[in-house]
């Protein structure tokens, strides 16, 4: 009896079920790629965070005429300087917090706003859901880039501007992903016992609807800051979002556009510097992605 007794609490420690968001993390941690994303993204963001720890050089008024054009390698420019003669290493790290904060921001506004319009047209359906996927379809079917330019040249020039316009431009695809997961859920019985016990809607919205939902959207939210990061600095480099004089990699990139043939290494660091944060926030939302479906975990 001692041995069963022994066996059976063996077997129920060994089957224990594991809490949601620590089996999420475990899957998480379990893709290398992920990981390593995340080690990228930390190590860019303190050193963005902490940029005048890592550079004795003002980027904007450190300006040095008599190194202009000095090369990678070169002595107190470890990446050499611009045609002003500023540092390009103090330039890119305090550009990084523009960026990525633009980038954060953007998909903030806009996770919030089309969260807000695709739970209020998947719950009440109807006509409310009608006129806003209707407005929702209007807004996908342009190309978001030339919406974004439309209207940064009705709002003029600034990082708030830029903000403002990928954020409009970005909603809809919070909205279509919200409306569908909030029309699977809202049929469930928890759902429909809230409604019976007399709940208003705000509070089934809020406490049993969206917390079920969250998975996708952390997931839509993580992708979509390196795509306002990316669209950020393609709006930068069209001369549309900050002042040419501040740093910012997409300003970098327009700037070093005229010495790509003789001076490409101007070019190439900003891009090296959007590629790779990018490529870590994807590698991230990727791994969050196959931690919170169990058909992709391996």
């Amino acid at each position: 009896m001692k041995k069963e007794t022994s066996k059976t609490e063996g077997l129920k420690e060994e089957f224990q079920p594991t809490p949601y968001w620590k089996d999420i993390l475990r899957q998480f941690l379990k893709n290398k790629l992920a990981v390593l994303g995340l080690i990228i993204l930390a190590a860019i963001v303190i050193i963005c965070v902490f940029a005048p720890y890592f550079t004795k050089y003002d980027p904007v008024k450190d300006m040095i005429l008599q190194d202009m054009l000095l090369p990678p390698g070169s002595e107190g420019h470890i990446l050499g300087t611009d045609d002003y003669g500023r540092d390009i290493w103090s330039r890119l790290i305090y550009g990084g917090r523009t960026s990525m904060l633009t980038g954060l921001l953007v998909a903030l506004a806009a996770g919030a706003f089309g969260i807000l319009l695709g739970c209020i047209s998947g719950y009440f359906g109807g006509f409310v859901d009608t006129i806003l996927m209707r407005i929702t379809d209007i807004m996908m079917s342009f190309p978001f880039l030339i919406i974004a330019i439309a209207i940064m040249a009705a709002l003029g020039a600034s990082q708030k501007n830029v903000i403002i316009a990928l954020a409009i431009v970005s909603w809809p695809k919070f909205a279509r992903l919200t409306r569908s997961q909030v029309l699977a859920v809202k049929e469930q019985e928890y759902v429909e016992a809230a409604k019976v016990a007399g709940f208003k809607n705000v509070r089934i919205m809020l406490n049993h609807i969206l917390p079920n939902c969250i998975g996708p959207l952390i997931i839509q939210i993580t992708l979509s800051v390196g795509s306002a990061i990316l669209s950020a600095a393609s709006l930068n480099f069209l001369g549309l979002g900050v002042d040419a004089s501040l740093p910012d990699w997409g300003v970098m990139l327009n700037q070093g556009r005229a010495y790509i043939q003789t001076n490409p290494y101007l070019t190439t660091i900003p891009g090296i510097a959007i590629s790779l944060t990018v490529l870590s926030v994807n590698w991230i939302g990727d791994g969050i992605r196959d931690a919170f479906d169990p058909r992709l975990r391996s």
